[in-house]
C-alpha cells in the first residue's frame, strides 16, 4: 500500500470527494465576550473558545483499567478534573475534549449535562470499529467527533464512512481528522469527504511557518484547525527556570539535562532565565501559549490541564494574547536555542516525533 492514503482508501466505493468552497476571510472570525475569544471551526458554524480542555488526565492519578479502556482516575482525581473542568467552563472556555479510553465519557456526560446546550463536546476515536452509539446515549449528539490516524490503514474508510453517516442524521456536528503526519492530513484535505476541522501538533519550536502544502491548503478550503501540544504535552516547563512549584510534564521520566543529553551553553540557559527574569509575572508556558494564540488561522488551542493553578495561567495568557511584549519574544527565542541545543533528548522518547516530523 502506498506510505499515503489514497482516494480508494478514503472514500466509499462510488462516492467522490466533496469540493469546498474557499472562505473569502482566511482567518476565523472572532469576538471576545468576558474575557475569552471565540473563533469560527471552519465552516461549522460553531464559536470555540480559543482555549479548549484537553482530553488527557494526569498520569498521577491515573489507575490501570479493563480493555477497552486503558485507564480510569482515582476519585481524588476525579474530583480535581471535575472542579477544573467546572472552572473552566466558568472561564467561557467552551469545548472539551474527552477519550473514551481515559474513562472520561461518563464524568463528562454528567458535568456538561445542565450546560449541555453552551458547550461543545469532542470526542475521538483509534479505534477503527468503535461504535459512537453509546456516545450518542450519554451526550444527546456529539459536536466534534475525529479519527486519530497515523498511517494508511484500510480501516479509516470504514470508520469515516460510518462517522459520515452519523453527520449526515444529525447525530454529530462536524467530524474531523487528528494526525502528526503532514503527508497524512494534505491527502486528506483532497481525499477525505466532509471534512470539517483537523488537530494537528504545533508550538512555538516546532512550528513551521508554511507546513508545505498542508496549511495553505487547509485555510484555501476553511477547513477548522484545531492546535494540539501547545507546550508539547507540558515539556516546554523543563525549559523554564521559573516553571510553578510542582509544575509537571506529562511523562516524568521526561529530563532536560539528563545524562543522554548533549550539553547546553550556558549562555542560552542564562538568555533564556534573564528574558524570564524581565517576566515576573509570567512563565515560558503562559508565553508559549500566547504565542498559539496569536496565531490568526487556529480556531482553537487545546492543552491538557492537570494543575489548577496552571489553568489560571493559560487563562491570563488568553486574556493578554495580543500584547506580547520584545522580552517574551526573546524568551521564547532563548528557550528555542535551548531546544535546539538539546537535540531530540529533551523530549520524551513518546514525543520525538515532534522533532523529528515537525522541525523546519
Amino acid at each position: 500500500m502506498s506510505e499515503l492514503m489514497t482516494r480508494r482508501f478514503f472514500l466509499a466505493a462510488g462516492s467522490s470527494a466533496i469540493s469546498l468552497s474557499g472562505a473569502s476571510d482566511p482567518n476565523p472570525s472572532e469576538y471576545q465576550r468576558g474575557g475569552m475569544i471565540y473563533r469560527r471551526l471552519g465552516q461549522t458554524g460553531m464559536d470555540v473558545s480559543l482555549l479548549a480542555f484537553g482530553s488527557h488526565t494526569d498520569p498521577a492519578d491515573r489507575i490501570r483499567a479493563a480493555p477497552p479502556r486503558k485507564n480510569v482516575l482515582s476519585a481524588d482525581g476525579q474530583a480535581r478534573r471535575d472542579r477544573m473542568i467546572t472552572r473552566a467552563f466558568d472561564m467561557g472556555v467552551n469545548l472539551l475534549d474527552v477519550y473514551e479510553e481515559e474513562g472520561q465519557w461518563e464524568p463528562a456526560a454528567r458535568i456538561v449535562k445542565d450546560r449541555r446546550n453552551r458547550v461543545l463536546v469532542s470526542l475521538a476515536t483509534e479505534n477503527p470499529y468503535l461504535d459512537p452509539e453509546q456516545a450518542f446515549r450519554l451526550f444527546g449528539h456529539v459536536d466534534l467527533y475525529r479519527l486519530q490516524a497515523q498511517q494508511s490503514n484500510p480501516a479509516v474508510l470504514e470508520s469515516w464512512d460510518r462517522l459520515r453517516k452519523a453527520k449526515e442524521a444529525g447525530k454529530i456536528r462536524a467530524i474531523g481528522l487528528a494526525s502528526h503526519d503532514e503527508r497524512l492530513l494534505t491527502t486528506a484535505l483532497d481525499e477525505l469527504e466532509g471534512l470539517d476541522y483537523i488537530f494537528f501538533p504545533y508550538n512555538f519550536i516546532h512550528a513551521r511557518g508554511d507546513y508545505s502544502r498542508f496549511l495553505p491548503l487547509a485555510i484555501t478550503k476553511g477547513i477548522g484547525l484545531i492546535a494540539m501540544k501547545p507546550l508539547a504535552s507540558g515539556s516546554i516547563m523543563q525549559l523554564d527556570p521559573r516553571a510553578r512549584p510542582g509544575a509537571k510534564p506529562e511523562f516524568e521520566r521526561l529530563q532536560l539535562f539528563g545524562s543522554r543529553v548533549r550539553p547546553v551553553l550556558p549562555a542560552a540557559v542564562a538568555e533564556l532565565t534573564k528574558s524570564l527574569d524581565r517576566m515576573p509575572d509570567e512563565t515560558l508556558c503562559m508565553a508559549a501559549l500566547r504565542f498559539a494564540f496569536g496565531q490568526r488561522f487556529l480556531s482553537t488551542v487545546i492543552t491538557g490541564i492537570f494543575q489548577e493553578d496552571l489553568l489560571e495561567d493559560d487563562y491570563r495568557a488568553l486574556t493578554t494574547y495580543r500584547q506580547t511584549r520584545p522580552e517574551e519574544r526573546a524568551a521564547l527565542d532563548a528557550a528555542r536555542t535551548v531546544a535546539r541545543l538539546c537535540g531530540p533528548e529533551w523530549l520524551s522518547p513518546h514525543y520525538r516525533w515532534l522533532e523529528e516530523q515537525w522541525r523546519s
